[in-house]
């Protein structure tokens, strides 16, 4: 692309290529992460976008007549980047979800810390998997595949052209219940091994009453879900490693749903 030919439609499609690039990097945990500075965030997008720009298959929409038609293409740009990113927030929303069942069954529920990406108090088990979580995607270049189902996005949904079907709100629907699904393969063998602890310290309570079981069952229950929590990372990984590697075929499906 020449620069010194750039056109209004150019700059029309350059604008759109970039909405969509910062709407996708801003919402996936890696890219979009607080804890990354504003304008490097802002960078990024920059630069990925004139990357990307020059082998984008661009459709025949030309520049809008209005300010409305301008600001309706550019929100289906959004849209577009928020809906792949959201897949991948459902993800780590499971994650987090196994986080507070786990703290909560040991007792951990007021020990909370402030989490700066959703603005409010999160379990410190919930934050532990998380960045655990981030590490195994990072370990399995999940953020490789993020750039490529970008770049694959634009490849088969032309700038302009995407089509939201009423289907894609059923899809979403049901890719919802990933949340619970991830969150209860993650959380079900701490959460078993506590439920047992507390079932003997329920009989020691019944056959040995002058023993006080709430005051040898809050450290017991932190000991062992900490020991447990342990013992179960490579559990971890492999269920984490296996549910990034789905969320493969269902960043395709959506985006293949974006086709016109």
């Amino acid at each position: 692309m020449d620069i010194f030919s750039i056109t209004l439609t150019d700059i029309y499609h350059i604008l759109l290529v970039m909405f969509r690039t910062g709407a996708l990097l801003m919402t996936v945990p890696l890219f979009g992460h607080v804890s990354i500075p504003r304008i490097l965030r802002v960078w990024i997008v920059l630069i990925l976008g004139f990357i990307i720009y020059p082998s984008t298959v661009l459709s025949a929409v030309q520049p809008p007549p209005t300010i409305v038609h301008f600001t309706l293409a550019i929100g289906g740009e959004i849209a577009i980047g928020l809906l792949i990113g959201f897949a991948v927030i459902i993800v780590f929303s499971g994650v987090q979800f196994a986080g507070q069942l786990v703290g909560l069954q040991m007792g951990l529920a007021v020990a909370n810390i402030s989490d700066p990406l959703g603005s409010g108090q999160i379990s410190i088990v919930s934050e532990f998997y998380y960045l655990l979580s981030l590490l195994i995607l990072i370990t399995i270049n999940g953020h490789h595949f993020i750039i490529e189902a970008l770049i694959k996005c634009f490849d088969l949904v032309p700038v302009g052209g995407a089509v939201f079907k009423p289907s894609l709100a059923e899809y979403y629907i049901n890719l919802s219940s990933m949340v619970f699904v991830v969150a209860v393969k993650l959380a079900a063998p701490v959460i078993i091994t506590l439920f047992i602890i507390n079932a003997v310290l329920g009989i020691i309570a019944r056959t040995v009453p002058q023993m006080n079981v709430f005051i040898v069952g809050f450290p017991l229950a932190i000991g062992v879900g900490l020991a447990m929590i342990g013992l179960t990372l490579p559990v971890f990984y492999t269920i984490i490693e296996k549910v990034f590697y789905g969320l493969r075929i269902n960043i395709t499906e959506i985006i293949m749903m974006l086709r016109g």
